[in-house]
């Protein structure tokens, strides 16, 4: 990694207002003890696609994302990102920035980034930029998952040949554990906003599906492409913790897929009994000052 690039990440480190390295730890999941990011960097290298689960406006874990990068790709030049937060139909403007064909304000004016872009996701896809690597826009355009939820999954056969593409050629709205957590985080939701009938959650679960599917094929593709390259893919925690959702999906594509899970959790949390079954690695940040749990 080039100065310049460590210098970036210095500058928008420090602008976030986190001291870098002391709000967070990473914890291995087998052992339950600390690792450091040298070690985690080693361990996620034997891995094709490391699933980065986050709380998407937690401050402390968009600093480790910035800092481990650097120690993935000094292990490994092999590297590509992923990202929930970019759409498939934005791919060519992503690619078209990191190549330094088109300025960023082009690219921001097109690519429909996150509200928290600038402080958040910004830095990655600048080391992607600076370090000549590839980055995947994986998700679903919203509009098209927006259309699952109204219409159910009939929605598919209203669509025309592009934006058909644009969607996973199989959704699987599978029963299970993964239903069951989000029609149970659904229902706590619910408490707060009153009750929906039980076809607007299955079609809100079909939605999510749809985001989960099209993740794991935009993983499963370019992986088959290029087989000997390490992804790491970032996404709301809800998306792969469990080992389910996008993880699931992409398994069941690619049976042999070397992946592993990195989940975050609030330092007055116990660690789960059963860690394994969760994640690979946990990220330990402070507690917020209120609730902030985003999917």
């Amino acid at each position: 990694m080039g100065l310049k690039t460590l210098l970036l990440f210095l500058i928008i480190g420090l602008s976030s207002g986190v001291t870098l390295g002391a709000q967070y730890r990473f914890i291995d999941a087998s052992s339950g003890k600390q690792v450091s990011l040298e070690k985690l960097a080693a361990k996620l290298a034997r891995y094709n696609v490391v699933f980065f689960g986050e709380y998407h406006d937690n401050a402390a874990i968009h600093q480790a994302q910035r800092d481990l990068l650097p120690h993935l790709y000094a292990r490994d030049k092999r590297l590509t990102l992923s990202f929930e937060m970019f759409e498939r139909d934005v791919q060519p403007l992503l690619n078209s920035y990191l190549k330094d064909e088109i300025s960023e304000a082009a690219f921001l004016a097109e690519a429909r980034p996150w509200p928290n872009y600038e402080t958040d996701y910004k830095a990655l896809v600048e080391f992607a930029k600076s370090n000549g690597l590839d980055a995947l826009a994986a998700n679903v355009p919203r509009r098209l998952a927006g259309m699952a939820v109204r219409a159910g999954k009939d929605f598919i056969s209203t669509l025309d040949e592009q934006d058909r593409s644009y969607v996973a050629k199989e959704i699987n709205a599978w029963e299970g554990p993964y239903k069951e957590n989000f029609l149970q985080t659904m229902a706590e939701n619910a408490a707060h906003g009153g009750q929906m009938d039980a076809t607007f959650y299955d079609n809100m679960f079909l939605a999510q599906c749809v985001k989960d599917d099209t993740m794991a094929e935009s993983l499963v593709d370019y992986w088959k492409r290029h087989p000997r390259q390490t992804i790491v893919h970032f996404n709301g925690d809800f998306h792969s913790r469990g080992f389910l959702g996008t993880v699931e999906r992409a398994l069941s594509r690619a049976p042999k897929l070397k992946v592993a899970v990195i989940s975050p959790l609030y330092g007055s949390a116990d660690l789960p009994a059963r860690e394994t079954r969760i994640a690979n690695y946990f990220l330990v940040v402070p507690d917020p000052p209120e609730s902030e749990h985003s999917e």
